[in-house]
C-alpha cells in the first residue's frame, strides 16, 4: 500500500445500540445519561469450539464479521449486534464489570458478570450459574486457561468457604461426568490431594492478591509470582491489573505506590523452581499435584503518575506481536516487541530492551489494514492508527529491519 493521503467518510457520531433498544424497553435510565459502559467484540469470541450452537439466529450472527455489542448500565446488560437485540439479562445487583472468558472442559465462551459479592456466568444459551465469591473482588480479566480475579486489600483478609452454586446448569452435569469417564488415578492419590487442599488452599487463598478460577467446578486459586527461581504467592493488593489477552497468557498491570507499569507472563508452576512451602509439596507426587500458574514480569516502566489509558496489541512487519500503553499524561504510544521462542509445543515470551519506541499520540488503537485475514500465532495481523497531538490520524505500518517506523499517513487532518 503506497504513502499518501487517504481521504475518509464520517458517518456520524458513534452511540452504543443499548441506548435506542432501552429507548425502545421503555425503561428510561434512572442515573445521568452517560452512566452506562459497553463491549465491542468480535463474534469468534462467542464461537463454540467444536459442538453447533442450537440458536439458528445467533449461528448466523455469530459467523458474520461484524462486531457484537454488550450494553451494561446498573444491574442491566443488553448483548445486541447491529440494530438487533439477542439477550438481555437483569441480575440482583449492580454490574461492576463483565467479560468473555472459556474454562475448563467447557467448548463454548462464558460471559462473566462481576457484582459486589458475586459472581453469575451465563454460557451463549443464557443457562446461569451465580457463584457467592470468597473474598472482595475489585476486578475480573479473561486469561486463556481461566478468570483473573483481582482481589481488594483488606486488613482482616478471610476466606468465606468454597464456591456454592445456586444452580447446576451451564453443562455441569456434562462436565462432571466427562471428569469422571477420564478419571484414572487411585485411591490414595485422592488423599494426597485432601491434604494438599487443607495445608495449601485454604491458607494461601487467604493471601493472594490475584485468584485464577479455571474450572466452574473448582475453587479458585492462589496465584504465584517468580522472583530469583523462586515461586511466592502473589501478595501485592497495589499491582493493580489494567489488561490481558484471552489468547496469549500476558497481562499488564500499574502500580501506584511504585508509579509503574509492568507486563507479566502466566505460566504453568515449573516443578523445578523452588515454591514457598516446598516441604508440604514434597509430601505430595508431582503427579497428582493441581496445575498451578505463576506471573513472571517480563518489563517494567517506571515514572508514570497515573495508569495508561489503553493498552492493546498489534504486529510488526515480521509478524512478531507488539503490546502498546497509550500514556495520555506524556501525549505518546510506547510500543514493545514481543520475543517469541517456541519450545516443546509451547511458546514462551519475553521483551528485549532495545525493542521499544514511541510515537506522538493522544489516541491510538489496532486496525486490520495492510493485512486483513492473515494470522500469527491465534492472533489477527493488526497494524496501528494513531491521533498524533496535531490533530493529524496516521495509520502506522511497523517495519523493523532497519529498526525504524514507517507509516502510511497522514491519513486526514481534523480541523
Amino acid at each position: 500500500m503506497p504513502v499518501g493521503v487517504r481521504q475518509l467518510t464520517v458517518l456520524g457520531e458513534f452511540k452504543p445500540f443499548g441506548l435506542i433498544a432501552e429507548a425502545l424497553d421503555g425503561k428510561p435510565p434512572d442515573n445521568s445519561t452517560d452512566n452506562y459502559d459497553y463491549l465491542l467484540f468480535d463474534p469468534e469470541i462467542a464461537r463454540q469450539r467444536e459442538e453447533n450452537l442450537d440458536n439458528d439466529s445467533l449461528v448466523s450472527a455469530l459467523s458474520d464479521r461484524r462486531d457484537l455489542e454488550l450494553f451494561i448500565r446498573g444491574n442491566r446488560i443488553i448483548w445486541s449486534m447491529g440494530s438487533r437485540v439477542f439477550k438481555r439479562f437483569t441480575l440482583p445487583s449492580p454490574v461492576v464489570m463483565a467479560c468473555w472468558c472459556r474454562m475448563g472442559d467447557i467448548s463454548e465462551a462464558l460471559l462473566c458478570v462481576l457484582q459486589i459479592d458475586s459472581l453469575t456466568i451465563y454460557n451463549v444459551s443464557g443457562e446461569v450459574v451465580s457463584i457467592p465469591l470468597p473474598c472482595s473482588v475489585v476486578s475480573i480479566w479473561s486469561l486463556p486457561f481461566g478468570l483473573l480475579l483481582q482481589r481488594v486489600a483488606e486488613d482482616n483478609s478471610v476466606t468465606h468457604g468454597p464456591f456454592s452454586y445456586s444452580s447446576p446448569s451451564l453443562g455441569s452435569c456434562d462436565i462432571i461426568r466427562n471428569r469422571r469417564e477420564s478419571r484414572h488415578s487411585p485411591q490414595h492419590n485422592i488423599s494426597f490431594l485432601t491434604a494438599y487442599d487443607h495445608l495449601i488452599k485454604g491458607e494461601s487463598i487467604s493471601m493472594s492478591s490475584h485468584l485464577i478460577l479455571k474450572d466452574l467446578l473448582e475453587e479458585p486459586q492462589s496465584s504465584y509470582i517468580e522472583e530469583r527461581g523462586k515461586l511466592n504467592i502473589m501478595r501485592d493488593f497495589d499491582e493493580r491489573t489494567i489488561w490481558t489477552s484471552d489468547v496469549v497468557p500476558l497481562l499488564a498491570s500499574y502500580n501506584k505506590v511504585k508509579m509503574q507499569h509492568s507486563v507479566w507472563v502466566a505460566e504453568v508452576i515449573n516443578s523445578s523452581l523452588e515454591v514457598e512451602n516446598a516441604s508440604l509439596f514434597a509430601t505430595v507426587p508431582v503427579s497428582v499435584l493441581p496445575k498451578r500458574f505463576c506471573f513472571r514480569r517480563i518489563w517494567q516502566g517506571k515514572g508514570a503518575h497515573s495508569a495508561t489509558s489503553k493498552v492493546f496489541l498489534a504486529t510488526d512487519d515480521d509478524a512478531a506481536p507488539l503490546i502498546c500503553f497509550l500514556l495520555l499524561e506524556q501525549k505518546k504510544l510506547l510500543s514493545l516487541r514481543l520475543q517469541t521462542v517456541e519450545i516443546n509445543n509451547e511458546i514462551l515470551y519475553d521483551v528485549k530492551p532495545d525493542m521499544s519506541w514511541t510515537i506522538p499520540s493522544i489516541a491510538a488503537a489496532p486496525v486490520i489494514v495492510t493485512r486483513p485475514g492473515v494470522k500469527v500465532g491465534g492472533l489477527p495481523y493488526t497494524d496501528i492508527i494513531v491521533l498524533a497531538p496535531e490533530n493529524i490520524l496516521v495509520l502506522y505500518f511497523l517495519h523493523l529491519a532497519n529498526m525504524q517506523l514507517l507509516f502510511l499517513g497522514p491519513v486526514l487532518k481534523f480541523c
